[in-house]
C-alpha cells in the first residue's frame, strides 16, 4: 500500500519506523529568498483579442490560476538558534541561514537517517546557492566517506543573466548509509546520447548526422588506420553530469506545480538505487513525481506534504490509482468523476521478486564495483581512457598490437603465432605478452600466465599517463607469481616499487634494451 500525507513532515517522519525506507529522494525548499510562483493560462483567438499573430489573427490571454508558495527562511537567527551555534554561523558562512541548516533542515535529516535501510540511499536535491553549507550538514549526519557522488542536473531553459553567467544547473548529493553495503543497479541506468544537447536536433540524431560515426586510431609504426564504429543511439555510460531538460510549459507532463521536475530524472535515481517492490520516500513531495515514477516502475512510495497546492496536484494525478491511502487529506473533490480505473503492473513487470539476502549480497556487491571503478576518474582525460570497457581478450589483443607496432617503430620484426594468440615470435624466441590497466592502488597485475608455450612473458602495463613494461624468463615469473587456477598463474608488480623485477625494465627504454639482449642470443 502507498501512502500520501498532508502534513508536517518532521512530525511524520517521527513516526515512521526505523530501517523502514530503501530509498529517499527529498527535494527541500532552496532557500533563495524569492516566492516560487506558477501561473497557468490559456490563449485563444479572438476578435478582441489585444495581440496579434499568426497571418494578423488576435489573440486573447487569460490568466486561469496561480500556485505559488514562500521559499525562504528569513528569520532571525537568534530567535531559534543558540547564540554560540548563531555566531559560528555567521563566522563560516554569513549570507547563510542557520535557521534552515540547524532548524529546518537538520532533525529532518536526522530522521531520514534513522528511517534509511542498512543498504539505503539518500538523494538530495539543491541549488548552488545551498549546497555547499548542506554538504557539511549531510556530513555530519551520515559521515564524509557516506558521500558518494555530487550529481550535476544541467538544462538549458529559464532566464539569462546578462551581469553573471547564467545558473543552469542544480546539484544532487548522493549518499548512502552504510559505504560497504548499498544498491546500484549500473545496469538499469539509461544511457546518455553521444551528442551534447543542441548540437543536433532528434531528426539528424536518428539519421546519425554526427561529425563522423566511425573514429580512427593508428598504433605507432603502422601505417593502417583501425577503424572503431560506435551508434550514436547506443548512447555512453552516464556519469554525475546528467543533460535532462526541465518540465516545459507546453509539456504533456506539466501538471501546473512551480518545482515539479522531470520524471525522467526521478525514474533514472530510482531505478538505479532500488529494487522493484521496495520503498521510497519523498517527504518534499510536490507534484508527486516520485510516486508517479515508482508507479510505472513497480516501487512503492510514502510521500509527504503540507502545501495543500501540492495534495491538490497529486490528487489529480493519482485520480483512477485505487492502492494510496491518503492521510489528513481527502483526494475526491479534485478528482474526475467515475474516472477509470488505472491498474498498476504487478511487481514481477520489471524483474523477479528479489529475497533479502539476494538484495544484501547486490548491496555488497556495488560497493566492491565502486572499489574496482573508483581508479577510472583518474584516467580522465588519458589517451587511455577507452580501453577500460573493453573485454579481457579484446585488452589481450590490443596489447598484442601494441607490442608488435612498438617493436616495429624500434626496427624489431615479429610476427602472431595464430590469429586469436597473444603470443609473438621474435628471432624465433616465443614471448607470451600479458596486459594489465594500473589498479587504484599502484600496482599492475598481470594475469593468465602458463607454464608452456613460450620461452619469455612480456608484461606491457598501461597508467592514464605513462607506460610500463617487464620481460622475465617463465620460469622467473611463475617462481614469483600466485595461482591463479591450476595451470595459471597471476604477477603483480609496482611500478614504484618491486626488488623481484629491478633489471627486467621498468619504462619502455630500458625493456627495449633487454629485449635487445634476448633476441641477439
Amino acid at each position: 500500500m502507498n501512502r500520501i500525507y498532508f502534513g508536517d513532515n518532521l512530525q511524520i517522519l517521527r513516526e515512521l519506523p526505523s530501517e523502514s525506507i530503501d530509498l529517499i529522494y527529498i527535494d527541500p525548499p532552496f532557500n533563495t529568498g524569492k516566492t516560487q510562483k506558477l501561473t497557468r493560462i490559456k490563449t485563444t483567438k479572438s476578435k478582441n483579442g489585444s495581440r496579434k499573430g499568426f497571418q494578423g489573427n488576435t489573440y486573447e490571454t487569460v490568466q486561469l490560476s496561480t500556485r505559488a508558495y514562500q521559499d525562504s527562511f528569513d528569520f532571525e537567527d537568534q530567535d531559534f538558534v543558540h547564540p554560540e551555534i548563531g555566531n559560528a554561523y555567521k563566522t563560516l558562512m554569513p549570507a547563510g541561514s542557520a535557521y534552515y541548516i540547524e532548524v529546518f533542515l537538520k532533525p529532518r535529516l536526522k530522521e531520514a537517517y534513522r528511517l534509511l535501510k542498512p543498504h539505503g540511499s539518500l538523494y538530495f536535491h539543491i541549488d548552488y546557492r545551498e549546497s555547499h553549507y548542506c554538504k557539511l550538514l549531510l556530513d555530519r549526519i551520515f559521515g564524509r566517506e557516506s558521500f558518494l557522488n555530487e550529481i550535476i542536473w544541467a538544462y538549458d531553459f529559464g532566464g539569462r543573466s546578462r551581469s553573471k553567467w547564467p545558473a543552469k544547473h542544480d546539484n544532487i548529493l548522493f549518499y548512502v548509509k552504510d559505504p560497504k553495503k548499498y544498491i546500484f543497479n549500473t545496469n538499469e541506468i539509461d544511457r546518455e546520447k553521444y551528442m551534447a544537447p543542441g548540437l543536433v536536433g532528434p531528426e539528424k540524431a536518428k539519421k546519425k548526422k554526427m561529425p563522423t560515426d566511425t573514429w580512427y586510431f593508428t598504433y605507432v609504426g603502422m601505417d593502417e588506420k583501425s577503424p572503431w564504429e560506435y551508434d550514436p543511439e547506443d548512447g555512453m555510460r552516464l556519469t554525475d553530469t546528467w543533460w535532462q531538460t526541465i518540465v516545459g510549459t507546453s509539456s504533456k507532463e506539466r501538471m501546473g506545480y512551480p518545482t515539479q521536475k522531470p520524471q525522467k530524472l526521478i525514474d533514472r535515481i530510482v531505478k538505479a538505487s532500488s529494487y522493484p517492490g521496495n520503498i521510497v520516500l519523498d517527504f518534499f513531495a510536490g507534484s508527486g513525481t516520485v510516486g508517479k515514477s515508482c508507479i510505472e516502475l513497480s516501487r512503492n512510495f510514502i510521500l509527504i506534504d503540507n502545501n495543500p497546492a501540492a495534495l491538490q496536484v497529486m490528487a489529480q494525478r493519482f485520480t483512477g490509482i485505487k492502492d494510496i491511502e491518503w492521510i489528513n487529506f481527502d483526494p475526491k473533490p479534485y478528482q474526475k468523476v467515475n474516472a477509470k480505473e488505472v491498474v498498476r503492473p504487478p511487481v514481477t513487470t520489471n524483474g523477479p521478486i528479489l529475497s533479502r539476502e539476494f538484495q544484501m549480497l547486490a548491496a555488497t556487491a556495488s560497493y566492491i564495483q565502486k572499489d574496482l571503478e573508483e581508479q577510472n576518474d583518474i584516467w580522465k582525460n588519458s589517451p587511455f581512457e577507452w580501453i577500460l570497457q573493453l573485454p579481457a581478450r579484446k585488452k589481450s589483443k590490443l596489447a598484442r598490437e601494441l607490442v608488435a607496432s612498438w617493436l616495429a617503430a624500434k626496427g624489431i620484426s615479429c610476427e602472431p603465432i595464430g590469429d586469436a594468440s597473444e603470443t609473438l615470435l621474435i628471432n624465433e624466441h616465443r614471448f607470451a605478452i600479458k596486459f594489465s590497466t594500473i589498479w587504484r592502488k599502484g600496482f599492475y597485475k598481470f594475469q593468465q600466465i602458463r607454464a608452456e608455450g613460450y620461452e619469455y612473458v612480456i608484461c606491457l602495463g598501461i597508467s592514464p599517463f605513462n607506460a610500463h613494461c617487464w620481460i622475465f624468463d617463465k620460469q622467473y615469473a611463475i617462481d614469483h607469481a600466485k595461482k591463479q587456477h591450476q595451470t595459471e598463474f597471476w604477477v603483480t608488480v609496482n611500478p614504484e616499487n618491486q626488488q623481484w623485477a629491478e633489471g627486467f625494465g621498468g619504462n619502455l627504454d630500458q625493456a627495449y634494451k633487454l629485449l635487445r639482449k634476448i633476441v641477439r642470443k
